[in-house]
């Protein structure tokens, strides 16, 4: 009876441990596929930000600029361009907003 019971046991157990590394096992697959997918993206940023970089580094060249700079009537800002936040004019009061006439009220008074 005894050694039957521990057979029992024994057979529940490794059909338990069977399930649960099953289980695991497809937990494993789905977490690799979710980190596969992690480094895609991480590849895919990195692409771009090289990219970015790029376009940059060629809208920031300094000849184009001077080029740009060449084609515009623009000139050096002066010291009497600069203000301060004094001397900047107050923004002038709202208007009044009329209120639109009914025609109802109109005709009564």
């Amino acid at each position: 009876m005894r050694r039957w019971l521990i057979n029992i046991l024994c057979l529940i157990l490794a059909v338990v441990s069977g399930i649960q590394l099953f289980v695991l096992k497809y937990r494993v697959i789905d977490k690799e596929e979710e980190l596969k997918a992690i480094h895609r993206q991480i590849l895919n940023d990195s692409r771009e930000i090289h990219m970015l970089k790029a376009d940059w580094a060629l809208l920031n060249d300094p000849v184009r600029l001077r080029a740009l700079v060449a084609q515009t009537n623009f000139k050096p800002i002066g010291a009497g361009q600069i203000k301060e936040w004094d001397d900047m004019p107050l923004r002038p009061a709202p208007l009044p907003v009329k209120r639109p006439v009914d025609p109802a009220e109109e005709a009564a008074s």
